[in-house]
């Protein structure tokens, strides 16, 4: 009975100690490059037209391997080739998660850095926009919405067809401040039901974020503060357009109504061409210069 409680416990000691604690996970920061090309695409996607990122797609087919190189231009070997996510983020600035073998990281998750996160809020895809897109594009799409009919309602030739075009750019504007009524969206009416207040609020608070998350670069926060006034002035002329829109509704008069409804549509016209089209050249300018230009979703 002894013999065996020894034996027993022996077989325990030997298993614990072969058991050593799981290394533990490392996060690492840098662009997600080829062996071949490592930190500079120059010389060969120059002389191809090649994107950095085509440039590492053609590197891996000659055989180049996926590899980090970190901000002091170190490249570090990936060790599991095959990690989820290597292709989706090739030549992009990266977050990975994993454990260092060696010289190299086994990883085990791959994401855009914080800061790229936001942006691709702001420009690529949120969770419940028409069509998932990015914020932008929808403010720029609904205020193109709103333009136009402010501009009918501006040639409209009956009292009734100005306050009917003026609701409808209200509601590209402001859904929020005004009910489809019959025009809803099965029967083709006029916006996509989000409006570019929402869009907006939504492009203004991921800039802000992205300004202060890991890995924002001078650009990013630069170009996200240049992009703050352009769009805090849209909202105001949101607002003036609900103000404007009531006044119409209100005329009893044809030519009063034409007239407010020309206001309308300076207004808008200023909300696409003052301000959500700088906004747009401010967040081009990013996102080209951090690589992000035609990048996955």
């Amino acid at each position: 009975m002894i013999s065996r409680f020894r034996v027993f416990v022996c077989s325990w000691l030997l298993i614990i100690a072969n058991v050593r604690p799981a290394a533990a996970q490392q996060t690492f920061t840098g662009r997600l490059s080829d062996s071949a090309c490592a930190a500079s695409h120059q010389s060969k996607s120059a002389a191809d037209g090649l994107t950095d990122r085509d440039c590492i797609f053609a590197c891996l087919k000659a055989l180049a391997t996926y590899v980090l190189v970190d901000g002091n231009n170190q490249v570090i070997p990936i060790a599991n080739q095959d990690a989820m996510g290597l292709p989706l983020y090739a030549g992009r600035p990266v977050k990975l998660t994993g454990e260092r073998k060696g010289d190299a990281i086994f990883v085990t998750k791959v994401e855009a850095i914080p800061a790229h996160l936001h942006l691709g809020l702001v420009m690529t895809n949120w969770r419940d926009t028409p069509g998932s897109r990015g914020f932008l594009p929808v403010a720029i799409d609904e205020a193109r919405v709103a333009s136009l009919h402010a501009g009918l309602a501006a040639k409209a030739t009956s009292l009734d067809d100005i306050k009917m075009h003026a609701g409808h750019a209200l509601h590209a504007l402001d859904p929020s401040m005004e009910s489809r009524g019959p025009f809803d969206k099965a029967q083709g009416g006029p916006g996509a039901g989000y409006g570019v207040q929402k869009a907006v609020e939504g492009t203004l608070e991921h800039l802000a974020l992205a300004a202060k998350a890991d890995g924002a670069t001078v650009t990013v926060t630069t170009y996200a503060i240049r992009s703050r006034v352009p769009l805090m002035n849209v909202l105001q002329y949101v607002d003036q357009a609900g103000l404007l829109v009531r006044r119409i509704r209100a005329a009893t008069e044809s030519a009063d109504a034409l007239r407010l409804a020309a206001d309308l549509a300076a207004l808008t016209q200023r909300i696409s061409d003052e301000g959500l089209q700088q906004a747009q050249i401010n967040m081009e300018l990013i996102m080209k210069n951090e690589g992000l230009l035609g990048a996955p979703r």
